[in-house]
């Protein structure tokens, strides 16, 4: 089946979401208000949101929506076609002004993640891919495919700024991997797709469908693996959107090899 109807429009949604995004971060210092799990969020958030919810809802009415910033009523557990949204992935990298944050617009059919658009407001790159069509980053007018690298002995692996944990660190060091690089949100598991990192490893439980969803297809079609801890691949649209057992997304060739690495270390 194609998506590529599906994909043109999370990709118009991500571009929408993320030039307001640009917009507010250009515009200096954001007043932060704060969730009831204590996260960030901003009006970029909200704003953001409800343009992807805009663009979505004209597009494919009748399709079931789970994002991070709109509350949840179940009714999406019913659906076979869920769009999974985070308007904006690294609301605390986007406070820091780290430049590290993303706008995520991916769909799940049947629990498969197919199309994932994921933009870079700060570098205005989208990423973006649909199941059996490829992944490529389109940046000023100019559109390029995706392939992760290939197969290295010494790993490159980004990290969370936010979620460097001692069983994280311990992991690591067991595994001899010394080339880590703290890297913020889903552009970590971007410069994976373009070859530029060869994993990202998250040990914590931290992660909602909505943070993997997109960047999954992105990093599947350009020929690597994203899996949770125990490399069992991940189901979407769950009663409980969290994913419990962490994440490892990689080129491919190494994965079996990390997992088997942080088996031990997994809470």
């Amino acid at each position: 089946m194609s998506f590529a109807r599906e994909l043109q429009v999370a990709e118009v949604a991500a571009r929408a979401a993320g030039e307001l995004v640009a917009r507010y971060y250009a515009a200096g210092p954001i007043a932060v208000e704060h969730k009831a799990d204590a996260s960030p969020v901003t009006a970029a958030d909200r704003d953001a949101n409800a343009a992807i919810l805009e663009v979505l809802r004209a597009a494919f009415p009748g399709d079931a929506i789970l994002s991070e910033e709109s509350p949840d009523d179940g009714a999406r557990l019913s659906a076979t076609r869920v769009w999974i949204v985070d308007p904006l992935d690294g609301t605390r990298d986007f406070v820091k002004r780290t430049d590290d944050f993303a706008v995520h617009v991916g769909l799940a059919v049947d629990g498969e993640a197919v199309v994932g658009a994921v933009y870079l407001p700060v570098t205005r790159a989208l990423f973006a891919a649909a199941r059996g069509a490829g992944a490529w980053c389109e940046q000023g007018g100019a559109r390029s495919a995706l392939r992760v690298a290939p197969d290295r002995g010494d790993l490159r692996v980004g990290i969370s700024r936010h979620h460097l944990s001692e069983r994280l660190r311990a992991a690591l060091d067991a595994g001899g991997i010394v080339d880590r690089r703290p890297i913020g949100a889903s552009v970590k598991h971007m410069r994976v797709a373009a070859g530029e990192l060869d994993a990202v490893i998250n040990l914590s439980s931290g992660e909602l469908e909505w943070d993997t969803c997109a960047p999954e297809v992105v990093l599947r079609e350009a020929g690597g693996s994203y899996t949770d801890g125990d490399g069992a691949p991940f189901r979407y649209n769950q009663p409980d959107p969290e994913h419990h057992r962490g994440s490892i997304a990689s080129s491919g060739a190494s994965h079996a090899r990390l997992v088997d690495l942080v088996r031990g270390y997994l809470g």
